[in-house]
């Protein structure tokens, strides 16, 4: 399994499902899920769905902010 830093991710502006999945560490179903909900927005190059690195990294911050907003008001 491929983990990328974040100097990698800042190289490549797009990510597959699968690297998107890997960096937020969940499924790639989940990353449709979020596609299909509006949550996350992408783009196609050919059959391939790619997600823009900048919006994955909001995602996850944004996601891991609101995690420890609920955990300090536990």
């Amino acid at each position: 399994m491929t983990e990328f830093t974040e100097a990698q991710r800042q190289e490549h502006e797009d990510l597959s499902t699968l690297e998107a999945a890997r960096l937020l560490g969940c499924s790639t179903l989940h990353i449709i899920d979020l596609l299909e909900a509006g949550v996350l927005d992408c783009h196609r190059d050919g059959a391939d769905l790619l997600f823009a690195a900048a919006d994955i990294a909001t995602y996850k911050a944004d996601k891991e902010r609101q995690d420890a907003d609920h955990l300090v008001g536990v």
